[in-house]
Order: structure tokens, then C-alpha cells, then sequence
């Protein structure tokens, strides 16, 4: 598991957490504290190529929940 540095979004604390699977691929998560120090944990529903996009990826979904969007991204949205 990779922890990048923390990145300041909103007055948040972001830490984009990567881990490599077994197949030489990625997964993604991304750790939000608050301001008033609650954290949550947010993973990212992805298989990625490599390391940089999955840390993109953590990061672009943190910023949307930290926007508060009701929508992120086609991708995100699961279809039943």
C-alpha cells in the first residue's frame, strides 16, 4: 500500500491511498478528514494500469464528494 503525500482541498485533508493487486494492476482509495477532524474513507470502483491513475482517480473522487455532487461520473455509477 502507497500513502502519497496529503493534498488541501476545502479546508479537508485528502490522502489518496494506492495498493497494487496481484496482477500488476491498481486499486484506489481515498482517506477525507474534515475540519473538524471526522475521516472517511472513500474506494474507488476501478481496475487501473498504473499507479498515477489510480491516485488520480482517488483524488478526483474526494474532490466531488468534498463538492458534495450527487453525481461524480458515469463511472461511478453502478447500474442494477
Amino acid at each position: 500500500m502507497q500513502t502519497d503525500k496529503v493534498m488541501e482541498y476545502h479546508g479537508c485533508e485528502v490522502r489518496p491511498v494506492v495498493t497494487p493487486t496481484g496482477k500488476g494492476r491498481y486499486a484506489a482509495a481515498a482517506i477525507v478528514t474534515d475540519r473538524v477532524g471526522d475521516t472517511r474513507t472513500l474506494g474507488v470502483d476501478g481496475d487501473f494500469a498504473n499507479a498515477q491513475e489510480a491516485r488520480d482517480e482517488a483524488l478526483e473522487l474526494a474532490v466531488a464528494w468534498i463538492q458534495q455532487r450527487s453525481v461524480v461520473s458515469e463511472r461511478y455509477v453502478r447500474r442494477i
